[in-house]
């Protein structure tokens, strides 16, 4: 295909484009674009893969579009690869329109020059998985969260909320948090953009693996997204002095019952949550309160947050999670 054909078409296009709620920051979903050329390169990363395609312009110069996607740990437990696109072939895909960058789409399907179609929900045949480390052996009390889990939402979860709706998370703020908020521009100065954890909640919040590690005298948690690791000191009911500050504090823990308590505090100043934005002071406190079930294979999360100096009131989010088989995968974020 020597010449490339683009056309942006407004409108209910594509269905699935209100899908991609989160993706409201960034990309237009009432706006849909057709992209045709050839395969620049597969940017096979996270937290977001990128096909870039060479496209011929009307004055017959070469523009490279950059499409984006799921992230490379999320497609790959589907089964793609790096080789699904190849630079050279030719290529015509179909998205959603960015919001300030007129090169750029949110990818859902592609046509390739050998007839494939490929569309962002499809799944391939995937190798064996990777063998489970052992779990380690624990005091009859301690309740065992060794293993890998993943939050499952509910049926009618859709994400952040579209840009331009209200901030369903700004009640809790008081005057002074509200300043900060007013500071904080979701588009620019999301903590993710340069590949740091954000905040225990998104830790929580998203479908990416985690593998909990515990020993009596402590539980690591690894969190696939961003590399994210935590260490919760258990036993402990007491945070050391001088504790030095982090995105992700300092935690102790201990049981209550069917319950792990994780005491956090030692906070840097940032976001509870990226889009549309909940700011926090380095006094932020949390408690999370994991009850894990009689059978053993799933637990709830209760998460409450506390800010003296930018909150009126408690935050309280719960999450459910389940005890899943596959792997966690390096995240390597890029940016």
């Amino acid at each position: 295909m020597n010449r490339a054909l683009f056309s942006i078409l407004t409108g209910g296009l594509m269905g699935s484009a209100q899908a991609h709620h989160s993706n409201d920051y960034h990309f237009d979903p009432n706006v849909d674009v057709t992209v045709a050329g050839t395969v620049n390169a597969f940017r096979f990363i996270n937290p977001h893969a990128r096909v870039l395609i060479d496209v011929t312009n009307e004055n017959g110069d070469i523009v490279t579009w950059d499409c984006e996607m799921s992230g490379a740990n999320s497609l790959m437990r589907r089964g793609w690869t790096q080789e699904i696109f190849r630079p050279g072939e030719e290529i015509v895909v179909q998205g959603i329109a960015a919001r300030r960058d007129p090169t750029e789409c949110y990818f859902h399907t592609a046509q390739l020059g050998d007839g494939r179609r490929i569309a962002l929900r499809d799944s391939f045949e995937i190798d064996a998985m990777d063998p489970q480390p052992a779990a380690v052996a624990l005091a009859d009390e301690i309740l065992e969260f060794n293993g890998v889990w993943r939050w499952a939402p509910p049926p009618d979860y859709s994400g952040a909320p579209p840009i331009g709706s209200p901030n369903l998370l700004a009640w809790v703020l008081n005057e002074a948090g509200q300043r900060a908020l007013s500071q904080y521009d979701p588009v620019v100065d999301d903590p993710a953009l340069i590949c740091s954890p954000v905040s225990i909640r998104r830790l929580w919040g998203n479908t990416d693996l985690t593998r909990i590690e515990q020993t009596d005298e402590s539980l690591v948690i690894r969190h696939e997204w961003m590399d994210a690791v935590r260490e919760v000191h258990l036993g402990m009911r007491d945070h050391p002095e001088n504790i030095e500050e982090s995105v992700l504090g300092h935690s102790i823990g201990w049981y209550e019952g069917s319950t792990l308590v994780i005491d956090t505090i030692g906070y840097q100043a940032g976001v509870i949550a990226q889009r549309p934005g909940l700011p926090n002071s380095n006094q932020l406190h949390t408690v999370e309160r994991l009850t894990l079930a009689e059978s053993g294979d799933t637990f709830e999360i209760t998460m409450i947050f506390e800010d003296p100096v930018y909150f009126n009131d408690q935050l309280i989010e719960a999450r459910s999670f389940a005890a899943s088989d596959q792997t966690p995968r390096r995240y390597n974020c890029t940016h």
